[in-house]
């Protein structure tokens, strides 16, 4: 029979392999016991020799290597998401957090409201005219100069003695008379809730500061680790636990010499569910006093500049951090030796021109065949799909045409006579680090992209981009994106370079890009544009073509950079949010920017599908994986239909934010009723209607 401790071991058997075995067994024992004995053998000191806290052997003990274990709560566990929310809903955690942080809490400070000057009501100024025996200008004069304090007016205008013999009785029948009507005790209500609303104003902007501020420097004491959840289908997904330690667990800072390992332990108490900890053990002998150092990297950084480039997240919590500081120039050298590099130019024998790409899709029309079967489960292609001869089948073997909207490989079981909706490895377009790989080495820095980098293979040349340009502050903003995601999900704005650094250890892969801080605006607000690509053929030539309606996403809130998580003032795409979204036609758009800019919009658009066809230029041209070049043709015929989404700088050049692969064109359908028929027309030459398709179109 299994004592307690080898269950302990079966269960814990992956997390126990990197400790040493000898200290298995008191580790089970303080776990068990939830013993956190720390505190008997160090202490903090601040200041010593960091700025903030730092963790200290204490003078009078020594520890051998792999002499003990001990245990570290986890203050807070939480998610980038949610840990502002989680911050303004617990007064406590806050305040530990800001000491934990040596974050110097700034006191709310209530000012004394000075009294406003209001003007007197004609009532009290004829109640003062009357009892005075004055004007009602001379009454509105006293007033204004007593603070529209009806007695002291009046006794500044009856100022003789046998008036102030008079103020008592007066007092108390102009007072029947102001309470009688009412209005004191309404104004005076009114002032009351006045003051409460800014008290309660400022009392939020003094929380929100705070927050704010924990968040920015959390980055620096945060840590991850993974963990898997089963979905519905049973396939497991990788998910990241974020977390701060406790303050003995928080003091310890990164050396690249440590003395002791630190690492997540996630103990199992079986049916009591599972508790998160961090453990930490002596890997060198310490002397009385030493300083506790750990390695904070990551083990899946493996370029030296990397790893240095990653140290800028805790800059504040390492050793010898003057000599962090002299590294700078050389993450800046990174960056700009990749600006530098030498790029793989154009296959100009794949790319023709605006009329050879015609010629090519008029050679594509054959006599009319019926019926031509389509096979779909896309719906606005079943539900806007109406020419002539054209019939839906649910058996993908027998279609004439496949177009479907995951990801598909089976290309061996497509026959010659079919054609479908996507082109193998079209990726290399569709993913966004995909994306960024191909335009830099197609073109380096073309002025239509902007500065990208993947955070996992190329940390130091965003690092040495960002400390180019770190006095620059309102403009030195970057905006993070999964890799692989559409529809503005899991998008975030940062300056904080802490913050974009750790994006590396989310288990969600992310590219970051300078944000454009100054786009063209649409009455004051951002847009983006969707244009709809049909790419014909990538082999042997380009032939691709650009639907002529495009659509516009604008924001609803006028841009500026002053809240940057305002997603209604920074994003533009509301249709996947709870927010109401505003549309506006392609005409529409056209006719109120050249009213708004001294612009012709053929000109900027014309600029566009310059951009759009680079891009395409470039998949041809590069060898797989990093563009189609070189991949197998299947024995079936491919196209594929792209959504490129634009935006515009504010002297309206464009900038190519993304390809997205097989869009929802339900909208386009919805503007334009014939937009599915157009495609299939120029898809499929068997239908007769090349020519007429193509007038939809604009040929790259």
């Amino acid at each position: 029979m299994s004592t307690a401790f080898e269950s302990f071991v079966t269960v814990h058997q992956y997390q126990l392999a990197p400790i040493p075995k000898e200290l298995w067994q008191i580790l089970f024992m303080k776990l068990g016991e939830d013993y956190l004995d720390a505190g008997e053998y160090f202490e903090l000191h601040h200041g010593d020799p960091l700025a903030s806290y730092s963790l200290h052997l204490k003078a009078d003990k020594t520890l051998q290597k792999h002499g003990d274990i001990f245990l570290v709560d986890h203050a807070w566990t939480t998610s980038p998401e949610n840990a502002k929310k989680e911050l303004l809903q617990n007064q406590a955690l806050l305040d530990r957090l800001e000491n934990l942080m040596d974050i110097e809490k700034e006191e709310l400070v209530l000012d004394e409201e000075e009294e406003e000057e209001i003007k007197p009501s004609d009532e009290l100024i004829r109640i003062v005219a009357s009892q005075a025996n004055v004007s009602e200008k001379e009454a509105e004069e006293a007033l204004e100069a007593e603070n529209n304090e009806v007695v002291n007016a009046i006794m500044r205008l009856t100022i003789d003695a046998e008036t102030k013999r008079e103020t008592e009785r007066l007092q108390d029948q102009v007072m029947g008379q102001v309470i009688a009507s009412g209005k004191a005790e309404a104004k005076d209500k009114e002032k009351d809730e006045e003051k409460s609303e800014k008290m309660k104003k400022k009392e939020q902007e003094w929380m929100n500061g705070r927050v704010n501020e924990v968040y920015e420097k959390m980055w620096a004491f945060i840590q991850t680790y993974s963990y898997s959840i089963l979905q519905q289908d049973g396939q497991p997904v990788t998910q990241t636990a974020w977390y701060i330690n406790d303050e003995v667990g928080s003091a310890i800072c990164h050396s690249d010499r440590p003395n002791v390992v630190c690492m997540p332990f996630i103990f199992s108490r079986g049916a009591s569910g599972m508790i998160p900890y961090s453990i930490f053990f002596p890997i060198e002998d310490l002397a009385p006093g030493e300083i506790v150092s750990c390695d904070l990297l990551p083990k899946n950084i493996k370029r030296e500049s990397d790893k240095t480039a990653y140290l800028f997240a805790f800059e504040n919590r390492v050793l010898l951090s003057d000599e962090l500081e002299a590294k700078k120039q050389a993450l800046i050298q990174c960056y700009q030796s990749q600006k530098d590099m030498a790029v793989v130019p154009l296959n100009t024998s794949k790319i023709v021109d605006c009329q050879q790409a015609i010629d090519i899709l008029k050679r594509k029309e054959s006599p009319k065949k019926s019926p031509i079967l389509v096979y779909t489960d896309t719906p606005f292609v079943q539900q806007f799909l109406k020419l002539e001869g054209v019939s839906f089948t649910t058996e993908r073997e027998r279609a004439d045409i496949v177009w479907i909207s995951d990801d598909f490989q089976d290309w061996a079981a497509l026959k010659p006579h079919q054609s479908i909706n996507q082109i193998p490895n079209e990726s290399c377009l569709t993913f966004k680090q995909s994306l960024t790989l191909l335009v830099k080495k197609t073109f380096g820095s073309p002025s239509w992209f902007l500065p990208t980098y993947n955070l996992l293979t190329e940390l130091s040349e965003f690092v040495g981009d960002y400390l180019k340009t770190e006095e620059e502050a309102q403009t030195n903003l970057w905006i993070t994106k999964p890799w692989n995601a559409a529809r503005g999900i899991g998008l975030n704005i940062t300056r904080n370079i802490s913050e974009a650094i750790r994006c590396h250890d989310d288990s969600t892969p992310r590219i970051i890009q300078r944000y454009l801080t100054s786009p063209c605006l649409y009455n004051g607000k951002k847009f983006d544009l969707r244009y709809i690509v049909l790419v014909r053929q990538v082999d042997p030539h380009l032939v691709a073509c650009v639907y002529n309606m495009f659509w516009t996403r604008l924001a609803n809130k006028k841009f500026d950079l002053e809240d940057l998580n305002d997603y209604e003032r920074q994003f533009t795409v509301m249709n996947y949010t709870n927010y109401q979204m505003t549309q506006l036609d392609h005409k529409s758009f056209i006719q109120n920017m050249e009213k708004q800019y001294p612009i012709q919009w053929q000109d900027v658009q014309k600029d566009i599908y310059a951009a759009i066809k680079d891009v395409l230029s470039a998949a041809v041209s590069q060898r797989q994986p990093v563009g189609f070049d070189g991949i197998e043709r299947p024995k079936c015929d491919t196209f594929a239909v792209y959504g490129f989404d634009i935006m515009l700088t504010d002297d309206f050049k464009p900038i190519v934010l993304e390809v997205n692969f097989s869009p929802d064109c339900t909208r386009a359908c919805q503007y334009d009723s014939q937009f599915v028929n157009n495609i299939f027309s120029v898809v499929d030459g068997r239908f007769g209607k090349v020519e007429e398709g193509l007038q939809a179109f604009t040929v790259l």
